[in-house]
Order: structure tokens, then C-alpha cells, then sequence
């Protein structure tokens, strides 16, 4: 699966960020002095004197970048069935398998797992949101810095789901709530890429692309699914690799409807690492002694 690094992890909300700017002066060749009044810093040109942009800043042709209804604008997870509260998902591609879990509690913490093989290389880790700043997680990897824990730990998670809401999305064409029987399917496209995006990660498919595939209730007011997407891969910088085809396989269930309000109170974080703004912390022994150690900090 073609996964390509974009910037930003805004730990998957949108937290503001504050710039401090540095200004030198031209002219003279110095600093303006911080301490100085701001009327001693040359005036910009007026507006009228910069040339006029152009109307349309996109790229001719097919840009995988933006997402849309046009031929050439990519089709993108959005609308009812990403709106999930648990999802389990196991993939099958050339040379990669995986298998991940996701739920989403009302008041925003996220617990997710996942285990991955890609020929003789093994991971898996389980990871837990607590808020904006802080997380718990358990993994046999090595990361090595805090700062790409997240990413590392998230990015295929929240790529695979997408994926699997998104084929859901182009192949049922109604809601998850009217899905009352055995639904097949199939869905095609001979123009326009595939996207899913996590907060620092992408991934294409390149058209022309097809999926087939079913859904159909199961226990516990799930929805079961079976998908097939055959696709053409692309490079790192979101090129067609011509001649060649992929497929990858997604088999799971997910349900929608009411989430839980929040993580249970007693889930067990023993042996979990805590992390408040990509500090290890103290380890505490389940979710609610998380939430204290954290509050306010």
C-alpha cells in the first residue's frame, strides 16, 4: 500500500499553534531592535503594486493531492461511514498484512491496535488517546524519539480505516442504518485516484481502480464486510507506475449508532508507558488514574 509522508501531526484534532516571527530590517543591514517602536520598521508595498495571482493555483491535469467531484480530483474518506464507533479490519496485500481495531468514545479518546507483517518484519502496539497532550501505549518496537511515536504508531491504523470506510462508502451508495440485508457490490472508477490521509501520511490508488465486495448485518448490530480493490500503484511523489496492477483485501465488521461516552474507567494500563506532550511520565494502573495524572498539567 502506497503510504507517502505530508506534513503536519495535529494529534488528531486541530490544535492552534502559536509562530514568533524575527524581522531584519533592509536597507541598512541591521536588526531592528525588538525594543524599538514598530514605526521604525520600513512600510510594506501597497497591494496594488504585487501582481495579480491566478484564479485556479491547482495543477493541470490529475492532482491526488486535492479531493473532489471532478475527473481530476481524488475521491476521499468523508461523509456516513467514516462517522464509525468501532472498527476491526484485516488486510491483505503484495508483501504486507495487518490487522487493526479502532473505537471512538463521545468525548474524543481513541483506542486503537494493530499488528503488521511485512516479510520477515514484525510490529504491533496498542495505543490509547487521553487528550489533547497526552497518550498511553504498549509496543515491542524501538521508536527513536517521542515526537514520532504517533505517527508511527497511528498513521497505518487510521489510513487502513478510512480505506475500508471510504470502499464501503463508493460500493454501497446508501448508509450504514439501511443496510437490513446482504448487500454485494461493485464500483469502479477510470479517472480519478483514491485517497485516504492520516495526519502525516497518505496513500493512493491509482485509477483506473475497482472494488467489489459485500455487507450485511451481523451480531451486536455490526456491519459485516468483505472487499476487494484492484488498483494501479503509484510512486512516492504520486505517479502512475505503468503496466503494473495491485490488489489489496479487507475483511472485518464495524458498527455505527451511539458510541460509548468515554474509556471505562478501570481499562488496564500495566506495563503501558504514559506520554504528556511527548514526555514519559509516571505509569499509572488504568484509565482513570491516566485522566488524574494528566488533569491540568
Amino acid at each position: 500500500m502506497p503510504i507517502n509522508r505530508i506534513s503536519g501531526w495535529q494529534r488528531l484534532r486541530n490544535i492552534a499553534a502559536a509562530v514568533l516571527v524575527a524581522t531584519t530590517v533592509a536597507g541598512n543591514g541591521l536588526a531592528q531592535d525588538a525594543t524599538a517602536p514598530f514605526s521604525a520598521v520600513p512600510a510594506f508595498p501597497g497591494s496594488a503594486t504585487l501582481p495579480e495571482l491566478p484564479n485556479d493555483m491547482r495543477l493541470p491535469g490529475p492532482n491526488p493531492r486535492h479531493c473532489g467531484s471532478t475527473r481530476h480530483s481524488a475521491v476521499c474518506a468523508e461523509g456516513r461511514w467514516t462517522n464509525f464507533a468501532n472498527m476491526h479490519v484485516e488486510l491483505k496485500a503484495p508483501r504486507f498484512s495487518g490487522v487493526y481495531s479502532m473505537e471512538r468514545p463521545q468525548n474524543g479518546e481513541v483506542h486503537t491496535t494493530y499488528r503488521e507483517v511485512a516479510g520477515s518484519t514484525r510490529r504491533g502496539g496498542e495505543i490509547v488517546f487521553i487528550n489533547d497532550d497526552a497518550f498511553a501505549y504498549r509496543s515491542r518496537e524501538r521508536f527513536h524519539s517521542p515526537e514520532v511515536i504517533l505517527d508511527e504508531m497511528m498513521s497505518t491504523p487510521v489510513l487502513v480505516t478510512q480505506l475500508a470506510a471510504l470502499l464501503l462508502d463508493q460500493g454501497a451508495l446508501v448508509g450504514p442504518d439501511e443496510i437490513t440485508t446482504p448487500l454485494p457490490f461493485s464500483a469502479r472508477n477510470a479517472t480519478q485516484f483514491l485517497r485516504t490521509e492520516a495526519p502525516n501520511a497518505a496513500a493512493l490508488f491509482g485509477p483506473p481502480w475497482e472494488v467489489t465486495g459485500s455487507v450485511a448485518p451481523a451480531a451486536d448490530g455490526a456491519l459485516a464486510f468483505r472487499l476487494r480493490l484492484s488498483y494501479r500503484p503509484v510512486d512516492r511523489k504520486g505517479r502512475i507506475q505503468a503496466g503494473k496492477r495491485d490488489t489489496v483485501e479487507l475483511t472485518g465488521t464495524v458498527t455505527y449508532g451511539e458510541r460509548r461516552k468515554a474509556m471505562s474507567d478501570t481499562f488496564d494500563l500495566v506495563g503501558w508507558k504514559l506520554m504528556l506532550r511527548n514526555s514519559e511520565i509516571d505509569p499509572v494502573k488504568s484509565m482513570d488514574e491516566a485522566r488524574q495524572a494528566v488533569a491540568g498539567r
